[in-house]
């Protein structure tokens, strides 16, 4: 696993999570289906304690920390749909910011923006280097759904522009991580990524969880770090 990780930037660990966790986690996320922009909830541990339990769980961090160390810890979660409602493309892309309880200069911190009332900053390319993404998934994954589509092995390029992106995918082989309910994908947050449209749009729920083992220079805190 973590040297498949290493030289390719994801891993897709199938049947990670049972059926009972799955049924868990969907209906505890069922409280967000009256909210407007319903299709992306940040500050996730925050809201749901289930998803903070789950995510500091051994069965969860066993994974996490034979990538990044012992360690290893939560510092981010998101929760994504892809319902008619909120059905469109996302360009390729890497994720390139992290979330803070609060905005301090900080040397090779910025720029700066707020999403959803929580202060995020783009990192110094060594934080992002050093972060894991835990997507598990809800429900099947695939091109009719607006699967994950990734470019293997681009998380070695660290963070650069979107024209760079653009002109490496041009010429690049394009692979879709399908997966399972109860599959989780490891993901690097520098790994080229992106989604199309789903041809038959329903439900297409992830849990989205950052790790990481680097500590933040003081006085900035990660956001949902306990």
């Amino acid at each position: 696993m973590k040297s498949e990780y290493n030289n390719n930037g994801y891993y897709l660990i199938e049947s990670a999570l049972d059926n009972d966790i799955v049924s868990r986690l969907i209906a505890e996320l069922s409280v967000f289906e009256k909210e407007m922009n319903n299709y992306g909830i940040r500050n996730l541990m925050n809201k749901v304690p289930y998803i903070r339990e789950l995510a500091n769980s051994t069965h969860l961090l066993s994974v996490v920390c034979e990538i990044l160390g012992d360690k290893a810890k939560p510092v981010r979660s998101v929760f994504f749909d892809k319902v008619p409602e909120a059905n469109w493309n996302v360009a390729w892309h890497q994720d390139t910011s992290i979330a803070v309880k609060s905005r301090h200069a900080a040397t090779g911190f910025g720029p700066w923006s707020i999403k959803q009332g929580v202060v995020h900053v783009e990192p110094p390319v060594e934080y992002l280097a050093n972060t894991l993404t835990l997507r598990i998934h809800l429900d099947e994954t695939n091109s009719e759904s607006g699967v994950l589509r990734v470019v293997a092995g681009t998380h070695s390029k660290g963070r650069i522009s979107s024209k760079q992106i653009l002109d490496t995918v041009e010429h690049a082989e394009i692979i879709e991580c399908n997966a399972k309910p109860g599959d989780v994908l490891l993901m690097s947050p520098l790994l080229f990524h992106s989604s199309r449209k789903a041809t038959a749009p329903s439900h297409r729920r992830i849990v989205h969880i950052e790790y990481t083992a680097l500590a933040l220079p003081t006085p900035l805190e990660w956001y949902e770090s306990a």
